[in-house]
């Protein structure tokens, strides 16, 4: 390594040889002209602090002239001298500039996405919502109004979602608290922009009936002569069994057949599956093992779930268009599936179930984790799950006054033949008098 007095003409004539070579300049101890195997050349101080050798790049050359490096080495000289590291802190300005946003979200969905059961959200309210915003915006720089901004603009068009895009934004700030990357999260207590009102739909037994027949139907047509909407027999199939098992659509259309005993008539959500992340045992009636039965003996069944798309995926994202396909034509009123689990639970309780038990049934944390006898009774009211469920299927028989019956008939049907089940109506019991 040489060591000569710096000129600017030198530094133009200074040449690579196909590898790198460093020349230090006579007049400021540590300063050096760094040539690479490119040719390209940059300033360099080295200097040692508490003992080892560090350096420090200055920039560029002829970006940064030579009076100029000369400067700057000057200036970090007389701060190393007082005890200064001007290296540590270029490292540690540069890693502060790159926690941004889209940094963050990329950690963030490393940790998340495979154990979030809500993740398909999470990335689509980000991608679309924030990282257009704030891609390249650094963490630390987010202020409460930033948000707040964010999210009442939204609120203008669509309240609800805009409370979905808060909640989302502090769930990932937080998490950016606990990765050390802010002090706090400034989104904390930032009011809803959208008010929420629970809904408390519950179908009436003229609508059960309609709906029951709109899912014994793959095909069918108007007075008119035009196709009325209907659903496949999977997702037919698959909103029956939600309706007569008041159990959440993302865990019936998850159903696998491993989880499935048709032997004893009972079905396990396993904790993965598990809203509340309890294992659940769902008693199976009679109406839905005949379901489950045709579609274990079908020629074309999926080996791994019960509702496939015969492509070792199941229904789950079809499901989610599947009551707004029906109430487009095919019905005469709307309904969203949850109101299906919000209908069985309400026509237990007209039956006399027990509130208690009807909550078991829905697997409602409020009764399985939530208070302090829930740590210690752990029965998990299996014999009452099941009188609730069978009572409600007698329920819902007595309403829809019909009994599918299968046929061996597949479901893709010659055009022309549009039920896949037969109805036959259901013995009426006589009541005797008293």
């Amino acid at each position: 390594m040489a060591t000569v007095t710096l000129t600017a003409r030198y530094l133009d004539q200074l040449t690579s040889h196909g590898k790198r070579f460093e020349v230090f300049d006579a007049l400021v101890p540590g300063l050096a002209v760094r040539v690479s195997a490119s040719g390209r050349k940059s300033f360099t101080l080295y200097y040692r602090h508490q003992g080892r050798m560090r350096r420090l790049g200055l920039g560029r050359y002829p970006d940064v002239l030579l009076a100029e490096a000369r400067k700057a080495a000057t200036q970090h000289r007389g701060r190393i001298f007082d005890g200064a590291d001007p290296a540590a802190e270029k490292q540690a300005e540069q890693s502060h500039n790159a926690q941004t946003v889209q940094a963050l979200y990329d950690l963030y969905r490393a940790q998340h996405e495979k154990t979030l059961r809500s993740w398909s959200e999470v990335r689509r309210i980000m991608e679309r919502e924030v990282l257009p915003v704030w891609r390249h915006r650094r963490v630390v720089d987010l202020r409460r109004r930033d948000i707040r901004e964010l999210v009442e603009r939204k609120a203008r068009t669509a309240p609800i979602q805009a409370n979905r895009i808060l909640q989302r934004i502090s769930a990932m700030l937080t998490f950016a608290v606990d990765q050390d990357w802010i002090e706090s999260n400034p989104a904390w207590r930032i009011k809803k922009p959208g008010r929420e009102r629970s809904r408390d739909r519950v179908l009436t037994r003229e609508e059960l009936r309609e709906l029951w027949a709109g899912l014994h139907e793959t095909h069918a047509t108007n007075p008119d002569g035009t196709p009325r909407p209907r659903l496949s027999q999977t997702l037919n199939d698959m909103l029956v069994v939600m309706l007569l098992t008041a159990q959440r659509r993302g865990e019936v259309c998850r159903m696998r057949w491993q989880d499935v005993d048709l032997a004893t008539g009972w079905w396990t959500i396993p904790a993965e599956s598990s809203k509340n992340a309890d294992p659940h045992r769902v008693p199976l009636t009679s109406p839905v093992l005949r379901i489950l039965n045709r579609r274990a003996e079908a020629t074309n069944r999926d080996e791994r779930y019960v509702f496939s798309n015969h492509r070792s995926t199941c229904v789950v994202d079809r499901a989610k268009k599947a009551a707004s396909v029906l109430c487009n034509g095919g019905l005469s009123f709307h309904f969203r599936t949850h109101d299906l689990r919000r209908t069985a639970a309400s026509y237990m309780g007209e039956a006399g179930v027990d509130r208690f038990h009807i909550a078991h049934v829905l697997n409602h944390r409020s009764v399985t984790h939530s208070t302090v006898t829930a740590v210690y009774d752990r029965y998990r009211y299996d014999k009452e799950k099941r009188a609730a469920l069978e009572k409600w299927a007698e329920v819902l028989a007595d309403i829809v006054d019909v009994k599918p019956v299968p046929t061996a008939t597949n479901a893709r049907r010659r055009h022309g033949q549009n039920n896949v089940y037969e109805f036959r109506p259901a013995p009426r019991r006589v009541r005797s008098a008293s």
